[in-house]
């Protein structure tokens, strides 16, 4: 290479694809990105990177190259403590660095690292071979839900939230008459996400944030609300019906079309709900579910 044709610029940039390429140095060096920036062998690193008195240009490369995904696989530990508490720490370690391998970070962010962790996992299913023998029949599926619903908890945090909303006098709402009332529509808070699950993933992540030790839950179908409130992420379990209900709302549905549609998805349940709906709304409202009302 002729150093005086390579600038700062295209060093730097050399410099950060090999660091950031998950195969290490050998393969960073010789990736087409890399030689790109400077068409460099891995035999003649020594006139970009010197050597020092103790390591080989090649070595100190490497120290770079640990730290980075050192500090990556730092990251999705602690973004996934309860999945990382249900596996143990090796076959987290294990599990993260294959994901780094699959789906090496592209942002400049690392709000986004972990986004594609949970379905990694329900694609290669890798933790399966290390399911525990006395453990759930259903864990493998468990762990897949549980690193779900943590990606969830982060997207809601990192998201639109209702802060910055005027939030609608709901006290109003008596005052309109009956025969309106079918026409209302709730406008839902910006950051409400309904999820259901098979297991109580929620029950098993409190246990872990309190320092408990859970056990795997058996299989238990699951209805969450999960929104952000004064900057505080809250997630609610819900009666099979609410959620249908609380589903239709969001969608925009006015409020006659939402029960009706969630009377027909819930026929079974309907009936032995439908004298909560007053119930229903107040909690809704004063967990923040909604911020304003539409005719």
């Amino acid at each position: 290479m002729n150093d005086k044709a390579a600038n700062l610029e295209q060093i730097q940039r050399w410099m950060q694809s090999v660091i950031t390429h998950p195969g290490g140095v050998s393969e960073g060096v010789n990736s087409p990105q890399a030689r790109g920036y400077l068409d460099v062998p891995l035999a003649e690193l020594e006139t970009v990177i010197t050597r020092s008195a103790a390591l080989a240009s090649q070595q100190r490369l490497e120290i770079y190259v640990d730290a980075y995904f050192e500090r990556l696989l730092e990251c999705l530990r602690e973004e996934f403590t309860a999945t990382r508490h249900a596996v143990g720490d090796d076959l987290m370690n294990a599990l993260t660095f294959g994901y780094l391998q699959h789906c090496p970070s592209r942002s400049y962010t690392l709000n986004v690292l972990g986004a594609g962790f949970p379905n990694f996992l329900a694609a290669t299913r890798l933790h399966a071979h290390e399911a525990p023998a006395e453990g759930s029949a259903t864990w493998t599926e468990f762990i897949i839900e549980l690193a779900t619903f943590e990606r969830l908890l982060r997207d809601v945090f990192d998201g639109p939230g209702s802060e910055r909303i005027a939030i609608s006098n709901f006290d109003e709402l008596p005052g309109i008459p009956p025969e309106d009332r079918g026409w209302l529509r709730l406008v839902p808070c910006p950051s409400l996400r309904l999820a259901r699950f098979e297991h109580p993933v929620h029950a098993y992540w409190t246990a872990t944030k309190a320092d408990e030790q859970p056990d795997v839950p058996a299989a238990q179908e699951t209805f969450l609300a999960v929104h952000r409130r004064d900057y505080v992420v809250h997630r609610n379990a819900l009666e099979p019906a609410e959620f249908e209900l609380v589903n239709q709302l969001a969608q925009g549905k006015d409020l006659s079309a939402a029960i009706a549609a969630a009377a027909r998805s819930q026929a079974s349940d309907w009936q032995d709900q439908e004298g909560c709906l007053e119930k229903w709304f107040a909690e809704w409202i004063r967990a923040g579910y909604f911020v304003g009302i539409e005719l």
